[in-house]
């Protein structure tokens, strides 16, 4: 009896388990989120951005070419804080290498900043040391891009 007591309410915490943990704010949603497109030039380097926000979360993809030499691309992914978006991106490195940087987006009505900074790792996760990232003098400002109809 008391056997299957005891499976009984350890099948019940391990599924209500996830439930309890989740904070309000992030609790996962059924809608897709926005999606937008962006492009940033400077002088020979360009940078093209995929963003899908969806409630506190973001990820896309970011694709970052300097001059004809070479392209970096991959994943952005992170977390949504107000009008400031942070995350790692994770990106193929002259085609050769993954890498993963701290990234930061700052939103000012339709366009995003690129921020920079001083980065640290910590158990493999890129972070911004506490002094960045800065937004003053960024290298690339994404504009949308609007498709034509």
């Amino acid at each position: 009896m008391f056997a299957k007591l005891r499976l009984i309410i350890t099948s019940m915490l391990f599924i209500l388990l996830p439930y309890s943990c989740s904070r309000p704010d992030e609790v996962k949603t059924t809608t897709k989120g926005h999606s937008a497109f962006y492009l940033a030039i400077d002088g020979a380097d360009t940078a093209s951005l995929e963003l899908t926000v969806k409630g506190t979360t973001f990820k896309g993809k970011c694709a970052i070419s300097f001059g004809a030499k070479f392209t970096d691309s991959g994943e952005v992914k992170g977390l949504v804080r107000g009008d400031t978006l942070l995350g790692d991106f994770h990106y193929l490195h002259y085609g050769l290498e993954w890498k993963r940087v701290a990234f930061a987006l700052l939103k000012k009505d339709q366009t995003l900043y690129m921020g920079e900074g001083d980065q640290g790792e910590y158990f493999n996760i890129p972070y911004f040391k506490p002094d960045g990232p800065r937004f003053d003098s960024v290298k690339f400002v994404f504009r949308p891009i609007v498709a034509a109809r």
